[in-house]
This record gives structure tokens, sequence and C-alpha cells, in this order.
């Protein structure tokens, strides 16, 4: 059961912990993908938002791939102004009425042991009072990857959203942040409140799993990967998954096909989880007869 990876699918692919050196040792070999029809390449790329600082990001396949790209895709627009309008929006979708605290929505003793992990986290318990539970699940979920050496501003789609715009490259983006943001302000009052609870009672093995998923990562992993984000979210957690997958793969797949049907070359880079499985973006372009080819295979 793996659970806690939920939380860390925010900054997801999650990764964390025991391998960070790895990629100044052996280098990283993630998965990159192309499909190429008579006038238009597009390549697909699997991010984890959150990655070590001086992490890596991509081996010489991303590279090459991203020097003859023309357009950059990425879920959000990143700038400064769009990370403080994101900000902003956090804090009102996520902030709790003043009649629905946070601790209405557990009880007596699941309050004692979200006291516990607060104190242990350091983390003020009063600042989590004015929360709604997916806000409060993501804050409570994400301290311990910060702790453990992650940073929200080195995920491979910001090192590769800086490339882009240091090399005169076309960024554009599938969302807004009111977009992607409501996916989780507008989840059911009953999953919120579980998402709460395996984030109180689950908390100290999100490290350990970050590590995990992030070593499957570096090594282009698939399977590890499917198994830990993609079937686990769509056995357990089935509301999310098409919330957070199925229809949001389905309206990147409209934008991804007008691309194709174009000319140039397009770079695609998302979080991994909408890359791989049943539902993702290569297997639903193979459903539409596009030949999707593994790079460097």
């Amino acid at each position: 059961m793996v659970r806690s990876g939920l939380f860390a699918l925010a900054a997801f692919t999650a990764l964390a912990g025991c391998a960070f050196a790895k990629d100044d040792e052996a280098g990283i070999d993630p998965a990159l993908y192309v499909v190429r029809d008579e006038d238009s390449t597009l390549y697909l790329y699997g991010s984890v938002h959150v990655r070590p600082a001086g992490a890596d990001w991509g081996d010489a396949d991303v590279r090459e791939a991203l020097a003859q790209t023309e357009e950059i895709w990425t879920e959000l627009e990143m700038s400064p102004a769009a990370d403080a309008e994101a900000q902003m929006l956090a804090l009102r979708l996520g902030a709790a009425p003043a009649d629905r605290p946070l601790s209405s929505w557990l009880s007596a003793e699941e309050n004692e042991r979200l006291n516990a992990l607060t104190q242990r986290l350091g983390l003020p318990r009063a600042a989590l009072e004015g929360l709604q539970p997916w806000f409060a699940a993501m804050t409570l979920s994400l301290a311990p990857i910060v702790r453990a050496g992650y940073d929200p501003a080195s995920g491979v789609d910001r090192a590769i959203d800086a490339y882009g715009d240091a090399n005169g490259k076309h960024m554009r983006a599938f969302e807004t942040a009111e977009e992607q943001l409501g996916f989780l302000a507008n989840l059911t009052p009953e999953l919120q409140r579980q998402m709460l609870l395996e984030a109180i009672d689950e908390n100290e093995t999100g490290a350990q799993l970050m590590a995990e998923m992030s070593a499957a990562w570096e090594a282009g992993d698939e399977a590890t990967l499917e198994r830990f984000v993609i079937d686990d979210m769509r056995d357990h957690y089935p509301e999310l998954y098409e919330v957070l997958f199925v229809r949001r793969n389905a309206a990147w797949m409209d934008v991804i096909v007008q691309e194709l049907e174009g000319a140039g070359i397009d770079f695609v880079v998302v979080g991994a989880g909408h890359i791989i499985g049943e539902d993702g973006l290569a297997a639903q372009l193979r459903g539409r007869g596009y030949a999707v080819e593994r790079v460097g295979e």
C-alpha cells in the first residue's frame, strides 16, 4: 500500500532522501518519449516537481531534444508573477470558513494525533486551523519532504522552463493556477477528510517513499512509477484519479493532437504520472494511431 504518495503527487512524482548523490555519481536516465509524423515531432517527458537543490533534471537525450525544440509545454506558466498569483490563490482557496476550522473535521483523538505531528514537524498548529483539509494535508505531507532536502524551486519542469527562457524557446502552458488548484479545492468533503487523516497517520513514511520514487524516475523505471503512483491512486482513490489524471490528460490530449496536426517540434514536460499508465498520454496517443517511441531504446 502506497497511500502517502498521494500528497507527494502535488509535488510529484515523488522522490527523496537516500539517493541524492546518484545524479553526480552515475548520471540519470529518465524516460523520454517521441512522437513523429510527416512534418512534426513531439517529445513527452515526465517531470518530478520537487528535486534536491542542484540535482540533475535530464540526460543527454533530453538536452538534445530541447535544443531542437521550438515550443516547450509545461503544466503551468512559471514566472515570478505567476508564482505570486498561485500563492495568493492557494491561500484563498485553501482557507477554511470561520465556522468550519480544521479541528472540526476531526475527532478528539484525531486532533491529538494532529497536535503531536505538528509538534514533531515544528509547524504552528494554529496556522493549520484556518485551512481546508486538502490544503492542510498537502502542507503536512510536504513538510518532511522539504526537511529531507527537497526544494520546490528545483523541480524538473522549472529547470526546463529556465532553459527555455534562456534559449529563446516559445513557452506554453496547459492550465492556469486557478484551474489546477481548483481540482483539489473542489474535492468532496469525504475525500478531503481521508487525505487529511492519511497525511497525519502516514507522515513518517513519505520521505522513504519519495526516495524510492526518485530512484525509479532517475532510472526511467516506468513499471515502478506506475505501481507507486497510478495503480494505488486508481484503486484506492478513484475520485482523485479521475480528477487529477483522467480529466486533465483528456484535455491535454486535445492540445497535443492539435500540435501534431501542425508542423514543428514541441517538447511537453508534465508530471510523470500523466505520461504513464493506461490513461497516460503515451497510451492515448498510441490508441489514436500514433507511434510513440522511447528515446534511446
